[in-house]
């Protein structure tokens, strides 16, 4: 081997080396890019997922909201079916009671006129022909034995500005004639 030969083998080397250099700086600064890139869409994924956060609670926020105001809506709902019902049923009930009334009356009014077949006595004249009677005292609810009165009296009364009406005494009721 001649020393041209070991010259060309030494720069071929050199060149060879300089070319491995050239591609492993290449590579490395190629590799710090991709790093800086990848850095960088990590920082935005992680701001991409702190907005999603909050958009997410605040969304929950609202939904826990919404949930409370329909479970208050429901309950005023639910309550005003109750007192719905409960008046139903307290409506329910005074009309059995004025039917009851209705049909004791029925009945007094059958026993009176069994005890006064001819309608001679001035009590049996208070009646009129459809059981309703005549007397002011009995249309008006003051007669002592008016049922509605008793009713009215076991009744509260709501309004304390109310005042009890007072009836005016009849000259020509039964009660009051002289005899």
């Amino acid at each position: 081997m001649d020393g041209m030969t070991v010259l060309w083998i030494v720069v071929a080397l050199a060149a060879l080396v300089i070319v491995v250099a050239l591609i492993a700086g290449a590579t490395r600064k190629s590799s710090k890019r991709r790093a800086e890139r990848n850095r960088q869409e990590a920082y935005e994924q992680e701001q991409q997922a702190r907005t999603s956060a909050v958009r997410a609670e605040k969304q929950q926020a609202a939904a826990d909201e919404v949930e409370a105001r329909s479970r208050k809506a429901q309950a005023v709902a639910d309550e005003k079916a109750a007192e719905a019902r409960r008046l139903a049923a307290g409506a329910d009930e005074r009309r059995e009671a004025a039917a009851d009334a209705r049909t004791e009356s029925d009945e007094h009014r059958a026993r009176a006129e069994e005890l006064h077949p001819d309608q001679s006595t001035p009590h049996a004249a208070t009646w009129g022909k459809e059981g309703e009677p005549t007397d002011g005292h009995w249309t008006d609810g003051q007669h002592p034995d008016d049922p509605r009165r008793q009713s009215a009296q076991s009744e509260p009364r709501d309004d304390p500005r109310r005042q009890p009406e007072q009836p005016e005494p009849r000259d020509d009721h039964p009660k009051h004639l002289k005899q």
